[in-house]
């Protein structure tokens, strides 16, 4: 945790987004207040201590390992592109069935037709 000077007028943070005031002392996270000075929103402050910003969720180092999320995401593709080979599969054929029982169909009436029309 850091403690920052507040330098701009229209800065808001912390979990309700509450504007912060200019000249007032809070006390931040590190990787937050350092954001802060680099834009010059803020300064590193002296005195003794702060009122404490409570945030939504804390912020995230940046050094965070996605391998094990990307390798997640990897195989949940993989997975979905089989799932949608195999419907592609399936639905064609249920259109050759669908088709043959159609001619099937159709060759039952021409029939029925035929006996029907000689009486």
């Amino acid at each position: 945790m850091a403690l920052v000077k507040i330098l701009a007028s229209n800065l808001f943070a912390g979990a309700s987004l509450q504007k912060l005031e200019s000249g007032k002392t809070y006390d931040v996270d590190d990787s937050l207040a350092d954001k802060w000075v680099a834009a010059g929103k803020a300064e590193k402050s002296t005195e003794k201590k702060g009122e404490k910003l409570v945030t939504a969720s804390p912020v995230s180092s940046t050094d965070t390992d996605t391998s094990a999320i990307q390798a997640k995401l990897d195989a949940a593709l993989a997975q979905v592109s089989e799932l949608t080979d195999a419907a592609t599969a399936k639905e064609a054929e249920h259109a050759t069935a669908l088709e043959a029982e159609k001619n099937r169909a159709d060759t039952a009436e021409a029939a029925l037709a035929e006996a029907t029309k000689g009486k």
